[in-house]
């Protein structure tokens, strides 16, 4: 048996990564993990009795945390008993550090004799990506999710191809919804769902109410949905990219939304942005909807709504491509993709476009480039103002993933 995570919102991203690296890559299908997990504990044996305990186990240590905080960060490799290993590289948080290592302790006691791994202090929090690689299978697919070049004549097109299509840049903070044990046949047993406090059992799990149930409380739980948000007075707010009424994008930046729950994302967006702006000047740096149905959205948004030009909606007709604001002692630069500046600027931008698929050049805050990515993953899916981005101290912040992250300061 076996306790793992399974990627909830997020998946899609992983599983086509990997599909994309296999591929191109010509690793076998037999060597590549086609649903993407992080492993907590096991392979281990038991029979009813002590899964039941096992049961008991994951249930209350799991009543004490909301959710588990991780960071994909890249890749990294070892040298596995029947090949190497390329895998996801996962920063737990201190919460998930401390809750394996709970289990661990506690389960340990129930199920002694399971693998050595589950005793280590420094436990490997990995994603694998393939593994049992044999040393041209590893060089062709490292180069590819490393950027580092290869020398197989065979490969010589992949390897000049490498800052179009390689992965090195890999970067996405995500959270463990819930815990699940699998049988020895790799098949689900039952789910801790932290969000719902409770086990589900294996029909439960895959429950599309189920999900849609968890998703809710995990957004009321980090402040995304919440109707009670006060407007915040006078001021300019800025947002980007809500992609209304388009169900991909739940699934392409791993929006805490069901996939097929489109028009529940749009009601939150919607809230979000009314009970934060009010009747205030807001801009908004492009791609609000589909082509044809800007204006019906825009109608049902509050404020004072100035509009630059994304390069996916209808807006880009009549809107312009950029604004320079003022404000305080600043100078912005307004503009959609920060790849594609008018003219040299040297103060701060703020844009939107690369939502959180390229995080870890265009994170919330980017004190080295003077970007601020205000995509809605990484401003908590509501607008925000200028005067909290001043209230943060904008200069001496280096690096800053998310707004309700912690920022890296400049030292002095």
């Amino acid at each position: 048996m076996l306790l793992q995570v399974r990627i909830g919102p997020g998946k899609k991203k992983l599983t086509e990564s990997i599909v994309k690296a296999s591929t191109l890559c010509d690793i076998p299908s037999n060597k590549i993990h086609r649903i993407p997990h992080i492993s907590l504990y096991g392979g281990f044996q038991a029979d009813f009795e002590r899964v039941k305990r096992v049961k008991e186990i994951v249930v209350s240590l799991g009543r004490r945390y909301s959710f588990l905080p991780y960071l994909i960060d890249g890749f990294r490799w070892i040298e596995g008993k029947d090949g190497r290993v390329v895998y996801f590289n996962i920063k737990a948080s201190e919460e998930f550090k401390k809750f394996r290592q709970e289990l661990a302790d506690r389960l340990i006691k129930i199920v002694p004799r399971t693998q050595a791994y589950d005793r280590e202090e420094n436990f490997l929090f990995h994603a694998t990506l393939a593994y049992k690689l044999d040393s041209k299978e590893f060089e062709r697919l490292w180069a590819y999710v490393s950027g580092e070049k290869i020398s197989s004549d065979k490969f010589e097109a992949l390897s000049r191809d490498q800052e179009e299509y390689h992965l090195r840049y890999f970067y996405f903070p995500l959270n463990a919804l819930r815990i699940t044990l699998l049988s020895d046949q790799s098949r689900t047993v039952c789910e801790y769902d932290f969000l719902q406090k409770r086990m589900l059992s294996r029909g439960e799990s895959s429950n599309i109410l189920e999900w849609q149930k968890t998703l809710q409380l995990f957004r009321a739980a980090k402040g995304i949905e919440d109707g009670s948000v006060a407007k915040q007075g006078k001021g300019i707010y800025v947002i980007s990219d809500l992609h209304l009424n388009y169900s991909n994008i739940i699934e392409y930046c791993a929006r805490p939304f069901a996939p097929s729950d489109v028009e529940e994302m749009n009601k939150v967006l919607i809230d979000n942005w009314n009970n934060m702006v009010g009747n205030n000047k807001v801009y908004f740096l492009g791609n609000l909807s589909r082509r044809n149905e800007t204006e019906i959205w825009q109608d049902k948004l509050h404020g004072d709504i100035h509009l630059i030009s994304g390069n996916d909606d209808a807006a880009a007709e009549n809107s312009p491509e950029y604004e320079i604001l003022e404000y305080e002692r600043y100078k912005f630069l307004l503009v959609h993709d920060p790849e594609k500046l008018p003219f040299s600027w040297h103060h701060w931008i703020i844009h939107g476009h690369y939502h959180n698929n390229d995080m870890k050049n265009y994170p919330f805050i980017n004190g080295d480039k003077k970007t601020i990515n205000v995509s809605p993953e990484l401003v908590n899916y509501r607008p925000v103002s200028l005067n909290s981005l001043i209230s943060l101290k904008l200069d001496s912040i280096k690096r800053m993933d998310t707004i309700d992250s912690a920022p890296v300061r400049r030292t002095l």
